[in-house]
């Protein structure tokens, strides 16, 4: 697909860089790695839930990628460069966002790499960004379209560098300290993945779900915000409103997941003791009780941001996905070690 074509996508707004959805730290393996080590790599990533991880050599060229499951389906000692995929989809950094994104969802495909001329690999691009990225940007083209977006009063040009700099960083920087919290959840919950593998593999799944939800949930009240839809004594219509719509999805996802563990896991996998039954009823809650509770922060956080007197664009955003994140992995490892009976040792 070319970039002409992803100009149609994006009406006549300029083609946005690659850069604004390459995540430029991915999990990087060595040939050479073994499968065992790769699965502590996947679970211990900074907290970050990955599935996918780009095989890199030594003169840093990308060599192909590895998933977790197949990580988990060899030998501990194989090396990662064995069964690693080199058919997989690749794109050149100097693309535009838009022509990428609408590759990878019109292609259904959830993982890309980023190379540079030399096929360096520079970084990835992950379904979920691209598909938020795709959706944000057909809903400034619409807003545009109708002459909403005329209606919103922005300030940005009127304030000096500085000024803009002091209303950003209290939340960028409050953010990167929470975003630590994270990799300290997964720290603290070590002894339970290395008891029960199979929640590495379904722990993606949960944080991907809950920033979906809880991205479309916050782009929806912004919208109202925005529009001058709202008037402050309906704030609570709003959160009831998001309830009963969060439990309707999280009933669908309670079934679709429970029937995912016990349809499609392995049952090697499963330790003596328990079943996949009942670890697929403790993933399932886990994951109702995230989309329930990202719904709702995502509706909360630009309400909170208007209350405070601030920018929902400066708050919502960057707050959403550090918060979704770290309530996800606490909700998670909290039900299903407690429904699993797992013992958690503190190191």
């Amino acid at each position: 697909m070319t970039d002409a074509t992803a100009g149609d996508f994006a009406l006549s707004a300029p083609l946005t860089p690659l850069a604004r959805i390459i995540d430029q730290s991915p999990l990087t393996l060595k040939p050479e790695t073994s499968a065992g080590e790769a699965v502590k790599l996947f679970t211990k990533n900074g907290g970050r839930s990955v599935t996918m991880a780009c095989i890199r050599d030594a003169e840093g060229l990308l060599a192909g990628v590895v998933s977790l499951h197949d990580c988990l389906r060899h030998k501990l000692d194989d090396p990662v460069g064995m069964f690693a995929r080199t058919d997989m989809a690749v794109t050149r950094a100097d693309r535009s966002a838009e022509s990428v994104a609408h590759e990878m969802v019109e292609g259904d495909i959830d993982f890309m790499p980023v190379v540079d001329r030399r096929n360096r690999l520079v970084g990835i691009i992950d379904g979920a960004r691209a598909s938020r990225f795709m959706v944000d940007t057909l809903q400034e083209d619409a807003e545009v379209f109708v002459g909403l977006s005329g209606t919103v009063n922005d300030d940005y040009f009127e304030r000096s560098v500085w000024s803009d700099f002091r209303r950003r960083f209290p939340w960028v920087l409050g953010l990167a300290i929470a975003g630590l919290a994270a990799g300290y959840v997964v720290h603290i919950y070590e002894s339970a993945l290395d008891a029960l593998v199979i929640l590495a593999l379904y722990m993606p799944m949960v944080a991907d779900t809950g920033g979906n939800v809880g991205t479309q949930s916050a782009s929806l009240v912004t919208r109202v915000l925005t529009t001058g839809g709202i008037r402050w004594a309906e704030a609570a219509t709003i959160m009831w409103r998001e309830m009963r719509v969060s439990l309707l999805m999280a009933a669908m996802l309670f079934v679709f997941a429970f029937l995912k563990v016990v349809l499609i896991s392995n049952a090697a996998d499963v330790p003596e003791g328990m079943t996949l039954e009942a670890i697929g009823l403790a993933i399932a809650v886990a994951l109702a009780a995230q989309v329930v509770s990202a719904t709702l922060i995502g509706a909360l956080l630009p309400l909170g941001a208007v209350a405070v007197k601030q920018d929902p664009a400066v708050v919502s955003g960057p707050a959403l996905t550090t918060i979704v994140d770290l309530t996800g992995l606490l909700l998670y490892f909290t039900i299903t070690t407690m429904m699993l009976g797992i013992v958690v040792v503190h190191q």
